[in-house]
Formats: structure tokens, C-alpha cells, sequence
């Protein structure tokens, strides 16, 4: 693989939380540069909101592990979530509208990626 992918999920914070903590019960995950973004603070709030998370995936198997992962945790929200990958100048972007779906949603996600990269 030439360039990392970068993954990111944004959803409810505290789901984003969950979703954190089931990336870092793997081992080779928690090496991924897993982290959350913060945005800035909007009237009325006193702090940043973490909605976002997001990880470095320098390999293939790294991408597929965390897939799987996301897979799971997706087929049991009830909200939907919005899930982006950017590999070089490619960039995939999902919103999940069924957690039934979720499989589909990360065959798509690793099918889209497994295309080539595009010649410059």
C-alpha cells in the first residue's frame, strides 16, 4: 500500500467513545494513531464537542481489522454515521442510515479501497 488510509467516523460523542475503546482492545489497532477530534466550542458550550474519530492505517490488514471492528460496533447504533476514508487523493465518504446494513456498509467501504489507485 503507497499511502495510509485515514479513517474517520463522526457520530454521538459518547457512541464515538465506545467506538474508541472497542479500536483499542486490539493490539495491532491501538498502534494506528488512533484519536478524537475535537471541534471548537459553539455559543452557550464551555467546552469542545469529540465527535470524530480517527485513525491511521499504514497496511491492508490494519485497514481490514479496524473494518471489521467498526462493522460490529455499526450494527448496533440506531443513529445514523457518517464514516470517511481518504487514501491519497481518494476519498470515500458513507452516512449509515440501517445498523442492518452494516456489513454491507464496510464490504463497500474495503471494495471501494481495493480499486486502484489512480494514476497521476
Amino acid at each position: 500500500m503507497s499511502d495510509p488510509h485515514r479513517l474517520a467516523v463522526t457520530g454521538d460523542p459518547s457512541e464515538i467513545r465506545e467506538l474508541l475503546a472497542m479500536l483499542r482492545r486490539d493490539p495491532e489497532l491501538r498502534a494506528a494513531g488512533l484519536a478524537l477530534e475535537f471541534q471548537p466550542p459553539g455559543g452557550g458550550q464551555m467546552g469542545g464537542v469529540t465527535d470524530t474519530l480517527t485513525a491511521i492505517l499504514t497496511n491492508e490488514a490494519l485497514l481490514a481489522a479496524a473494518s471489521s471492528t467498526i462493522g460490529v460496533w455499526l450494527s448496533a447504533r440506531l443513529r445514523p454515521t457518517r464514516i470517511k476514508v481518504k487514501r491519497g487523493d481518494l476519498e470515500i465518504e458513507m452516512e449509515t442510515v440501517k445498523g442492518k446494513r452494516a456489513v454491507d456498509y464496510t464490504r463497500e467501504l474495503l471494495a471501494e479501497l481495493a480499486k486502484p489507485e489512480p494514476e497521476e
